[in-house]
């Protein structure tokens, strides 16, 4: 299990390598510290930052923008997640879903980003671009400026609560599967030869017993 979540970890780096490229170092650092204040553990902050990185680059959405909103997407769905009782991954789901345009995730906590609401805003916000003649960047950056400003609420809860038995339990989970982490990348360095050996002590079986097959066709005729 140690070992799996250092390949997580590993698999999860590589994403946000190639997400955030020149400034992955950002993103690395800023998923270090966020147990005790949200509840995020690296493994689950740099997931939430490099997936939500992906899709904003995806919409057209580029450079330092890319960055700053991941950050601010996986913060909120830490305290989103602790203001509405849903579990982390659940509530980014539900974040990532509205983001793409799907309002109904978020409809069912009272949070509605139908394309009225979201035109409304933009009025209020001097903007006076319809819907439809705003690009797809626009219609993104328009769904992430109105979800800040309706979650205020939510925003800091985690840390406003973060002495309670649920978010205790949740920063001591956090905190085990770091542990199991580094424990696995450990591991993984001392078992890595090990592993080696075997491949080619198999791959040394499989060529004698095919040798060994096809002593025994030339001997008997048969397969």
């Amino acid at each position: 299990q140690a070992i799996k979540v250092a390949s997580d970890i590993e698999e999860i780096q590589n994403v946000t390598d190639t997400v955030f490229k020149n400034m992955a170092n950002d993103i690395n650092e800023f998923s270090k510290g966020l147990i005790e204040s949200h509840g995020l553990g690296e493994l689950s902050a740099k997931k939430y930052a490099s997936y939500m990185g992906a899709m904003l680059k995806s919409s057209g959405i580029a450079g330092e923008a890319v960055r700053d909103m991941s950050k601010d997407i996986t913060l909120l769905t830490a305290d989103m997640a602790s203001f509405y009782n849903l579990e982390s991954e659940e509530m980014f789901q539900k974040i990532m879903s509205a983001m793409s345009g799907q309002t109904m995730p978020l409809k069912k906590l009272g949070i509605n980003m139908n394309i009225a609401n979201l035109e409304a805003f933009a009025l209020s916000q001097g903007i006076r671009k319809s819907w439809q003649e705003m690009n797809q960047a626009e219609q993104v950056m328009l769904r992430y400026n109105y979800l800040m400003s309706v979650t205020g609420d939510a925003q800091g809860d985690f840390a406003r609560n973060s002495d309670n038995w649920a978010h205790s339990v949740k920063r001591l989970s956090e905190q085990w599967q770091e542990f199991m982490g580094l424990m696995g990348t450990a591991l993984k360095e001392i078992l890595l030869p090990t592993i080696q050996f075997l491949i080619k002590a198999v791959e040394w079986l499989n060529k004698a017993a095919r040798a060994i097959g096809a002593i025994y066709t030339m001997i008997t005729g048969k397969e």
